[in-house]
């Protein structure tokens, strides 16, 4: 066969391995099919039990949400628009280009059926990275439990398991809305820009309190702090690969946010992507790595006036392995950039930007000048807590 051109054009499509003149499954293919080959009774891969459940129950609800989508799809488009149109804002779903401010809603059910698609391998992957998506379909990451085991995409796989399993038991009924901000890098009289050097250096507003806690996980702060996700300039970095830092695993344990890969391209220098209401559905322990799904997780934070539950997480790109240069003053500066809100939108749990900030200052991959960091993080958000102070008094 390793003379013939017609096996040699197409073998390194096929699943299988080449070796001498024969042919062969990869061994971690092979034990878990001789295992499945001896039936359940035999399989260390599953339990009868799980088993049961997931061929039982799982699999023919999620067939039956998919069936649901086009439905969903066209009470979304009826219905999308009337949410936030009083303020002026389309709500729809739609793709959120590159400098195209904007918001979208999503029901928890919706985003159920479009999670179920991927898992499924249907969305077409045409133009995705000719249009800056990264791919959303959850084939990579079921393909890495064989090529290359490791614990921790198994734990990753069982994170998306049991949010199936809880959304096909009790379908939630909350939204969610992913919002792309936009800072623009032209100056203009009412609106915030870009700031440029003198911005910073010439400010008299006074810094606000500054506190740091050196325990505790950034998704278990209260309810009303807003969550830093020091991202991948793609949203979901490589959560649906083989990523499992900060960002990869917010996105496991929070899988709904996994929907915002679907429309949501690169984030620039001056933008940022807000999501409210993620429901978080795993506990987990470990990092990198070490990471492993821990459990089922019962989230009990409240509901917004918009039915969104109150967890709200700004997805950031950090530079990557900066080295010296994140001290030159154009990184300094696209750093503090990189969350400011136009300070005419209404906040979204209806008050003018009131919020606490709830940061992580060891998650910035290749950051490891924590003192430059923090400084910054302070510089920042002081204008920011200024900025809502005056803003919450005025209205």
């Amino acid at each position: 066969m390793e003379s013939r051109e017609d096996w040699k054009s197409v073998l390194a499509y096929l699943p299988v391995l080449v070796r001498s003149t024969n042919l062969f499954w990869p061994s971690k293919v092979a034990e878990a099919l001789k295992e499945m080959a001896q039936g359940l009774d035999h399989s260390r891969l599953i339990s009868r039990a799980e088993a049961a459940e997931w061929f039982g129950k799982v699999l023919p609800a999620l067939a039956n949400l998919l069936l649901q989508l086009p439905t969903l799809l066209e009470s979304h488009y009826q219905n999308a628009d009337y949410i936030l149109g009083k303020y002026g804002f389309k709500t729809s779903l739609r793709l959120l280009g590159s400098q195209e401010a904007g918001m979208v809603f999503l029901s928890q059910e919706l985003v159920g059926a479009l999670l179920a698609y991927a898992f499924f391998y249907l969305f077409p992957a045409t133009n995705r990275g000719a249009n800056y998506l990264r791919t959303i379909n959850f084939d990579e990451l079921l393909a890495s439990l064989y090529e290359g085991y490791s614990q921790k995409q198994e734990s990753k796989l069982k994170c998306i398991v049991h949010y199936f399993k809880r959304i096909c038991s009790c379908m939630p009924v909350g939204l969610l809305s992913f919002e792309r901000k936009v800072l623009p890098q032209d100056r203009h009289p009412l609106f915030k820009s870009y700031p440029e050097a003198d911005f910073w250096s010439k400010s008299v507003l006074p810094l606000c309190t500054f506190e740091v806690n050196s325990v505790g996980f950034i998704e278990e702060q209260s309810a009303d702090a807003l969550e830093v996700d020091f991202a991948n300039k793609y949203i979901g970095g490589g959560a649906l690969h083989r990523g499992c830092l900060q960002e990869e695993i917010r996105f496991m344990i929070n899988p709904e946010l996994i929907a915002g890969m679907l429309f949501l391209p690169s984030v620039a220098d001056n933008e940022a992507i807000e999501v409210i209401c993620a429901e978080r559905f795993c506990d987990y322990k470990g990092y990198a790595s070490s990471f492993r799904f821990a459990g089922d997780h019962a989230d009990k934070r409240h509901f917004d006036s918009f039915g969104r539950r109150i967890t709200r997480i700004v997805a950031i790109d950090a530079l990557c392995s900066p080295g010296m240069k994140q001290y030159a003053l154009k990184y300094l500066l696209r750093y503090v950039a990189g969350d400011h809100a136009d300070k005419r939108r209404l906040d979204s749990f209806g008050r003018r930007n009131t919020r606490i900030i709830a940061i992580d200052a060891l998650c910035w991959p290749g950051m490891k000048q924590y003192a430059l960091k923090c400084l910054l993080q302070y510089v920042k958000f002081a204008l920011e807590q200024v900025e809502c102070t005056e803003n919450s008094s005025s209205s």
